[in-house]
């Protein structure tokens, strides 16, 4: 048998779905507007960085440089991360220092917000040194200064 491969071969388009489905097998219901299989759900993570890109939307949609944009992001993780941890502090002050267990975790949270802070003031120098590199127009260090706060 000789084939030739210059010719088009038939393609057959029919789908291969079950005949019948579980729920009508069990006869419940079916929504016709879904595929059967089909099915989309965003983990924690997917949802935590889907709610941080619409909070970012307003970086994202100005006319600044991209790398000040990703500085203006972090710089906002940064400060988010803070508030995140100054409340845990707070809540374990409130609930009080009996064991010398809670006074260390009260210590190791406190080192961690001062990291996150030097780590802040970190970000504001690297923004204020690529402002700088970047020839901004007024209105972009407006912008950009505005952002940050």
């Amino acid at each position: 048998m000789q084939i030739n491969t210059l010719q088009p071969q038939p393609v057959s388009l029919k789908l291969n779905l079950p005949e019948q489905t579980a729920a009508a097998a069990t006869g419940t219901a079916t929504n016709n507007n879904t595929m059967p299989g089909a099915y989309v759900s965003l983990s924690e993570l997917g949802k935590t960085k889907a709610k941080q890109a619409e909070k970012n939307k307003d970086i994202d949609d100005s006319n600044l440089p991209d790398i000040i944009k990703q500085i203006l992001k972090t710089i906002r993780a940064l400060k988010q991360q803070i508030a995140d941890k100054q409340a845990e502090i707070d809540k374990a002050k409130q609930d009080g220092l009996q064991s010398e267990q809670q006074q260390e975790k009260l210590k190791l949270l406190q080192t961690e917000l001062s990291m996150l802070n030097s780590a802040l003031g970190s970000a504001q120098q690297s923004l204020n040194k690529a402002m700088q590199q970047q020839e901004l127009s007024d209105e972009q260090i407006q912008t950009a200064l505005s952002l940050m706060l």
